[in-house]
């Protein structure tokens, strides 16, 4: 079957409306995610519902991490504007915390969107108010799924981040997820963001809550990656500031020092494409597929040119392979 919609060059806005899921021969991570799309598109609500439980259950026995199920619903809130409806049936025939945990963070995704990059005072007043509008939409969705669900973190996540564009912050709220659950990233990050200088933090506030995390107990793999994307920040500024690839470069490299962060692999791969360093690059583009996600499909793609300028032909043509596997695996659902 084909896709109803045009073909997107970037993974996160494909939409999947696979028929056939079942005897793909696939049981990875990656089928999982692409499972609880094909469940939204078909309307099957009470499924999903069952599907979503029962990796609960797994996180509950220890056999799936915060972390990977948060990718779960990563992987429902980046599917395309054509979705909405499904969320809203999905909201409206099972009421469930899974369903307005979903739809608030489809919300707040279609907020970032919309939104788009650069500085706020760029924006038009009449697309900031609709940012607005979604983000506040998207708390509302999220205060339902907390009610319903008392220890959804997630949740608490999504509605740090969504103060973003509502112009507000509130520090207790990274303290309350981090009560519920200590190993969940997102509202840590989504709260570090808040403290960047460009929604009104400093980078001593930034210092200041990475030595606060480091009080903690067990959270030296958070102090690892607050770290990265501490450096990570510093890597954009310098990249998209000032227009100093060497400085970007160096910042890019200190924030992998600490931990593989993808955002910084990708970035330095590009800095040393861009210098003709096309070895290195591929060496942290394969660091990224090894250690964060080995089906990510800018990576795919960029480490293929990255072996065609070396003149490897033969890996690049795996690479091309790989991309296009995951292509299939996107169209049939599996």
């Amino acid at each position: 079957m084909s896709f109803p919609f045009p073909w997107r060059a970037r993974y996160l806005t494909m939409v999947l409306v696979a028929l056939v899921v079942s005897g793909c021969g696939y049981s990875d991570e990656l089928h999982q995610r692409h499972a609880l799309v094909k469940l939204l598109w078909e309307e099957r609500y009470a499924e999903l519902d069952q599907a979503i439980a029962q990796a609960y259950r797994e996180r509950e026995k220890g056999k799936l991490s915060s972390n990977r199920l948060r990718t779960r619903f990563w992987q429902l809130q980046n599917v395309a504007p054509a979705f909405t409806v499904r969320f809203d049936n999905w909201v409206a025939r099972q009421g469930s915390s899974h369903a307005y945990l979903a739809r608030g963070l489809f919300r707040l995704e279609q907020a970032s969107r919309i939104r788009g990059d650069g500085p706020a005072s760029g924006i038009p007043p009449a697309r900031y108010a609709k940012v607005r509008e979604l983000a506040q939409l998207g708390v509302d969705d999220l205060h339902q799924a907390l009610d319903k669900d008392s220890r959804c973190a997630m949740c608490i996540g999504g509605e740090i981040f969504a103060n973003l564009y509502l112009g507000r912050r509130d520090d207790e709220l990274v303290e309350m997820a981090f009560l519920i659950d200590p190993t969940l990233w997102q509202p840590v990050a989504a709260h570090f963001m808040s403290l960047y200088p460009q929604w009104g933090g400093s980078e001593e506030e930034m210092n200041a809550f990475i030595r606060h995390m480091e009080t903690l107990n067990g959270t030296e793999k958070i102090v690892q990656r607050l770290n990265a994307m501490f450096y990570f920040r510093r890597g954009l500024e310098q990249q998209f500031g000032y227009r100093d690839y060497a400085e970007a470069t160096k910042e890019y490299e200190t924030a992998i020092s600490y931990f593989p962060d993808s955002y910084a692999l990708k970035n330095v791969a590009a800095m040393y494409s861009a210098q003709g360093k096309h070895d290195k690059a591929a060496v942290a583009l394969e660091r990224n597929l090894r250690e964060n996600d080995e089906w990510d499909l800018y990576t795919i793609e960029a480490l293929a040119q990255a072996y065609f300028a070396q003149g490897k032909g033969s890996e690049g043509k795996r690479m091309m392979r790989k991309r296009d596997e995951l292509l299939t695996r996107f169209r049939n659902g599996e």
